[in-house]
């Protein structure tokens, strides 16, 4: 169940068996239908999570619209931070776009675990460095880059994105109407040929 897990964990360190036992211990897992929420505004961040398998969506409510900023594919981390660092309520949605199974791993199980083996707070502490340097990346794209180019540079970096997520939730990602990506859309296929 948890191999996709352990490989992402070979990839960034090498997993000793006798942490990996340890850790198999205290992860939990989660199905997600197409369209629930494994997180809701309001409600509090239980841990980390890792996609094993599906897609989900993160997003924010404002003045009664959808605002995503993020979505997240098969072997990620993902978590909604200011909720689980300061134990408040959440102010972002994270909600299946196709069904998912997801891995929990608690924040008190996470914590034993990090005070208990250098190993896993390092291990850790790089996964968090990768998840704050994708929503910098994300930050970056809105601020630096013009619709097109934001379109594009989705085309050319994550492909996946255009094959597996609706096209308004895409758009809402690159800050932009429906109408404005389906002309953006337009022009790029037209000037393709």
């Amino acid at each position: 169940m948890y191999e996709d897990l352990r490989l992402v964990f070979d990839q960034i360190i090498k997993v000793p068996q006798k942490e990996w036992q340890i850790f198999e211990g205290i992860v939990t897992n989660i199905e997600v239908e197409k369209s629930e929420f494994l997180l809701r505004e309001g409600q509090f961040c239980k841990g980390i999570y890792f996609l094993s398998r599906g897609a989900l969506r993160t997003f924010h409510t404002f003045d009664s619209r959808e605002v995503n900023t993020s979505f997240h594919f098969e072997r990620e981390f993902l978590r909604e931070i200011e909720s689980l660092t300061f134990d408040t309520p959440s102010k972002k949605n994270i909600q299946a776009i196709e069904s998912s199974s997801v891995l929990l791993i608690e924040k008190p199980k996470l914590t034993k675990l990090y005070k208990e083996s250098e190993y896993f707070l390092r291990l850790g502490n790089l996964i968090l460095e990768r998840l704050t340097i994708n929503e910098q990346k994300y930050s970056s794209l809105l601020a630096t880059y013009s619709p097109r180019e934001r379109y594009s540079q989705l085309i050319n970096n994550q492909p996946e994105i255009l094959q597996r997520v609706p096209l308004q939730h895409i758009a809402s990602y690159l800050g932009i109407s429906r109408e404005s990506l389906s002309r953006i859309r337009k022009r790029l296929s037209s000037s393709a040929f």
